[in-house]
């Protein structure tokens, strides 16, 4: 039997404010933030996650953290269109609200992909940090949920999945975080919004699968961004494999990519220690390099 790690209880993180911002169209885009000293972190979440799944890292990390709510997630209005484009315009209407002049922008799953479409659009993005980020290759269980037939089944049984705590907790300790159960307060934040979370799932998901048709892909083309930027996978990821890494490099020959041994598809839970330094190493401070490095690190 795979050994099975429980979350352990963190100390308590800086207080965060709490605030909506009205983009166009009167939606809202709900962020979290942080105050703190130097460059800003802006944070974006993945798929069935929202801004307080940063509170982790928040706490290991000095730097201001402007934490948001991805359309259609958390408290945030539905995005214009299920396309990642439409979540990148909305983001950066926000980011122009924020009282940043610069930052780095780090993006996890989803808010990878998002990451990357809005670092092509707003000159406020310093640097990327992507963490298994989507958009760089096909994902096969978006790909499935999004045909016609099944992505409606999908989205009237998820509710009941997600209020059901043997199957959350099963699946995040087989697809999520490697062997790990969820945290109390990951699990209860997925039961509260579980009746809620269906029209925004479905928009993502969507999105995420047209992704990978685009002709405007990731996939097919240079991204338009030449500050630093720093990728990590997690060695046994089940959603959005390390193989998309090839992709990454061509999309953004200056990346500085790193394998976690040892780690599944969260790395803001399962080492957010670790993660707060990697950002401050190859992203906040790093430089554009002549060559992409590929490292592969020991599980901590």
């Amino acid at each position: 039997m795979p050994k099975i790690e429980m979350t352990m209880p963190h100390t308590a993180p800086r207080p965060a404010e709490v605030r909506d911002l009205v983009i166009s169209s009167g939606r809202r885009v709900r962020v979290r933030s942080w105050t703190g000293v130097g460059r800003p972190l802006v944070l974006l979440h993945g798929l069935l996650d929202d801004s307080e799944g940063w509170v982790q890292l928040a706490r290991d990390t000095q730097r201001p953290c402007y934490a948001l709510d991805l359309p259609g997630f958390g408290a945030s209005s539905l995005p214009s269109r299920p396309r990642i484009s439409a979540y990148a315009e909305a983001i950066v209407e926000a980011i122009d609200q924020l009282d940043v002049d610069g930052c780095t922008l780090v993006g996890h799953s989803l808010g990878g992909g998002v990451a990357a479409a809005v670092a092509e659009r707003s000159d406020k993005v310093w640097a990327l940090a992507l963490l298994a980020p989507a958009g760089f290759g096909a994902i096969r269980i978006a790909e499935a949920i999004s045909l016609p037939v099944v992505r409606n089944v999908a989205e009237a049984a998820l509710p009941l999945a997600l209020v059901n705590p043997l199957t959350v907790t099963a699946a995040y300790a087989t697809f999520v975080a490697h062997h790990r159960l969820p945290s109390k307060d990951l699990m209860d934040r997925v039961r509260r919004r579980a009746w809620s979370s269906g029209p925004g799932v479905r928009m993502a998901v969507e999105a995420i699968a047209a992704a990978g048709r685009s002709e405007r892909s990731f996939t097919k083309r240079q991204i338009a961004f030449h500050g630093p930027v720093a990728a990590l996978w997690g060695e046994h990821d089940a959603l959005v494999n390390p193989g998309h890494l090839p992709a990454l490099r061509r999309a953004l020959p200056q990346a500085h990519a790193e394998i976690w041994r040892g780690m599944g598809h969260h790395p803001q839970r399962e080492r957010p220690a670790d993660l707060a330094h990697f950002i401050e190493s190859h992203a906040v401070t790093g430089r554009k390099r002549s060559r992409p490095a590929l490292k592969v690190e020991r599980a901590a």
